[in-house]
């Protein structure tokens, strides 16, 4: 019930916000439409830029394979880590 409920809001808030984002692009006296494209132009930017840093975060701070199978392996021969587990 309550993902029915919330399934129904977020298709009604989509719809919504396309009505709107329609009305601004074609609608709406200038220079309200081209405000309209600047926006949507830098927070695709930003979601692409903290995409990439992310991304740039996670390969800076894991481990190296090597560290990796030799944590596996010390795990395993303590015992604390089963071969079904490892594969």
């Amino acid at each position: 019930m309550r993902g029915r409920l919330l399934g129904s809001l977020l298709i009604t808030l989509s719809v919504a916000v396309a009505a709107i984002y329609l009305y601004l692009l074609f609608l709406a006296p200038e220079p309200i439409p081209t405000l309209t494209l600047k926006l949507t132009a830098l927070a695709l930017v930003f979601v692409l830029l903290a995409v990439l840093g992310w991304i740039g975060y996670v390969l800076l701070t894991t481990g190296s394979p090597e560290d990796v199978e030799k944590l596996v392996r010390e795990l395993e021969e303590r015992g604390e880590l089963s071969e079904a587990e490892g594969d």
